[in-house]
């Protein structure tokens, strides 16, 4: 295997601004109890509200469950990404953002919608954000901002990492663990629908610039949620209503993530939280959440 037949390219990372605005759509989507069920166990999530064959026909999806109409519309995307300077084994997501005007059910019909809303320079990369929402008829039910960053040449200087101003820390409050598995990028590729090889062939990785490979972001936003909906909302999913996260640093397999849950501001239910792998290394950082 060579880069060519990857078509890893060593070119600066320049995206074609004429594609900002273009709008992508996807979708009617049945939820079925079966596909709640598959995301929350490849999340390692044993909430009974995902899970419980008792409850069938009152089963919740997990708040993250909404990215799995998310591979739908990057279908769409890569189509375009010769013309729009979009190489996908350079793209590593970013960051997302989440809100929550109701939670999805079984039976539910979604339709998706991403819309290109801004490309900038980081650095030597390139920053692609996309306005994702979910709706149910014509109510919307999840918005998202989804980030991705298109990684060019490395440089000697330093270079501007972030694209949010930093965070604060305050009391901690919470930490919750999860032990990635090391099949966990399969089984969340399987119940996701991300198959981006760099998560399921070390091979890949390796030619994509990675030492092996790694777990997808999203997967590792959805256990951090956990930490949110258990250790604050008594296992009520239906209570968070906001949630974003900057990817900082790539997920290996077979690690432990303590998310740790900071204090921020009480009076409107909100909190800031990072995850660590079993390093100590923060691999989400600036994350928030808001709840009722």
């Amino acid at each position: 295997m060579n880069k060519e037949l990857l078509n890893i390219s060593e070119e600066t990372a320049i995206l074609n601004r004429e594609y900002i605005g273009k709008m992508y759509n996807s979708g009617p989507h049945i939820v079925d109890e079966e596909s709640i069920r598959h995301y929350a166990l490849a999340t390692n999530d044993q909430n009974p509200l995902y899970l419980d064959e008792e409850r069938s026909g009152e089963l919740i999806a997990p708040p993250i469950y909404p990215v799995v109409f998310i591979p739908m519309l990057l279908e769409q995307l890569v189509e375009d990404g010769e013309a729009m300077g979009l190489d996908i084994l350079r793209v590593v997501h970013a960051e997302q953002e989440m809100t929550w005007r109701g939670v999805i059910r079984p039976d539910d019909e979604i339709q998706s919608s991403a819309k290109i809303v801004g490309m900038k320079r980081i650095g030597v990369n390139e920053l692609l954000e996309m306005e994702i929402l979910c709706k149910r008829q014509e109510e919307i039910v999840v918005k998202m901002q989804y980030r991705l960053m298109l990684r060019g040449e490395k440089k000697k200087e330093k270079q501007e990492e972030s694209v949010s101003p930093p965070e604060v820390k305050r009391k901690r409050i919470a930490a919750h663990t999860v032990f990635v598995t090391e099949d966990q990028g399969v089984r969340y590729a399987e119940a996701s629908g991300d198959h981006n090889p760099i998560h399921t062939s070390d091979e890949v990785a390796r030619f994509a610039g990675l030492p092996k490979s790694i777990l997808q972001g999203l997967c590792t936003m959805a256990i951090a949620s956990q930490a949110i909906v258990d250790e604050l909302l008594q296992g009520d999913p239906s209570r968070l209503k906001a949630m974003s996260v900057r990817f900082s640093k790539p997920v290996f397999m077979g690690q432990e993530l303590t998310t740790q849950i900071y204090e921020a501001e009480p009076e409107k239910h909100i909190v800031h939280f990072e995850t660590i792998d079993s390093k100590g290394t923060p691999v989400l950082t600036r994350g928030m959440a808001e709840y009722v």
